[in-house]
Formats: C-alpha cells, structure tokens, sequence
C-alpha cells in the first residue's frame, strides 16, 4: 500500500482542500454566464480560480518537501576517479535510489532547502521541511575555479510550476512567519574509492567520511 507523503500535515491538506474547493466552485460561476454580457459576473469567478490554482499548487509543491524531525541520513555518495580532476559520483538517496553525476574539480558540495515555521505556526502543525537541491563540484585552485568547466547537477526538483519556496524568500512580509534558507554540506574533497554519508539536521546538511580512504582524505585535506 504506498503511504501518503510525510508533509502531508493538516494545515497542507487544509490549503489543498480549500484549493480544490474554490476550483469547483469558480468553474461552476464561469459555466453560469452564458453570454458575453456576463463577463462583469465572471470576474470574480476568474479570481477565485487564480486563488484556487495557487493554493492548489503551492499545496502540492510543499507536499513534495519532506519533515525535517531530527538529523536523518539523506543520502551516500561513492566517488571513483574517472580521469584527473574528474569523478563519477554514485548517490544513493533514502529511498535507495541510485543516481549517478560526473563531477570536475576537487571537491564536492550538496545543497538542500529548508522551510522553518514560525513558532506559532509550529504548535498548530506545520513542521520545518527540507528538499534536495543539487550536487556540484569545485576546484581547489582559484584560477582554475575561474577558468575551468564547472560541474552543478539538480537533484529532485518539484515537478509542479509554482516554486512556493521563491515566493517565501521573495515576499518580505512571509520573512516573520516563515524562514526558506539553503542548508549546504561545506565542500568536501573527492578521492577515488572514498564513501560520504550526506544527513540532514535543523541547521543544514553535513557531510561525513563513511570508509578510511574518505576519513583519511578529510584529515588530509584539514
């Protein structure tokens, strides 16, 4: 039996439903007028149905996020040396899905998206949710970092239009209610052989040395 995605909560199911609500009911005032004469009349039916879609949307965008309860293992990344400076990176993600990058430089970085609620809004359900952004690479050398072919792979991206995380960052009056950051792992440098486990935490990612060849080359590289 598949299981109902983890954000899900009341106050999304709520938007959703309101959303599908107005939907129905914005169609039903447009089918009403007949005539181009009532176009004055459907006017409020075409608002309604802006409102309708976005709700609906955003409802859906945000179910595509999940909660962020404690520090969870999110993903684990196996890097084999393909040629100088150059990786191919296997990500096993929670699921245990496997996806498979190619990453130039020497370094590696993951970046994900964190929601955080107000506490008030946190006590009536809404829980700080978080979605993976994107794998990239990065060379030690400054000049070749300038200069050099750059690597960056998205990692899940919502399959809906409306972004709900932009619209948070952009409209300033959000910022009090709802905190949309980027939670990133700081670079981490590639070696053949090396196994990272990525987790996910309040505060961000963090990326830690799984076998010796990564410990030893994250001592290394301190």
């Amino acid at each position: 039996m598949s299981q109902l995605p983890s954000t899900l909560t009341s106050p999304t199911l709520l938007a959703l439903m309101v959303g599908i609500v107005l939907f129905i009911v914005s169609i039903f005032l447009l089918l009403k007028g007949r005539a181009l004469g009532a176009i004055f009349r459907a006017i409020p039916a075409l608002l309604l149905l802006v409102i309708a879609i976005t709700l609906t949307l955003g409802s859906l965008d945000i179910m595509s996020y999940r909660q962020l309860l404690k520090e969870t293992s999110v993903a684990t990344l196996h890097f084999e040396q393909v040629s100088a400076q150059t990786y191919s990176v296997m990500l096993i993600d929670k699921n245990n899905q496997r996806h498979y990058f190619q990453l130039n430089g020497d370094q590696w970085q993951m970046d994900a998206r964190i929601i955080r609620w107000h506490p008030n809004l946190a006590r009536i359900g809404f829980k700080s949710i978080y979605r993976m952004e994107r794998l990239s690479g990065r060379y030690s050398d400054i000049t070749q970092e300038l200069d050099s072919k750059r690597t960056v792979y998205p990692i899940d991206i919502s399959s809906y239009r409306l972004d709900t995380w932009y619209w948070f960052r952009q409209i300033k009056w959000l910022h009090q209610w709802v905190d949309a950051s980027y939670g990133s792992a700081t670079y981490v440098p590639m070696i053949d052989g090396a196994i990272y486990e990525a987790k996910m935490g309040y505060s961000g990612l963090s990326a830690h040395p799984v076998n010796d060849k990564s410990r030893q080359a994250v001592t290394a590289w301190q």
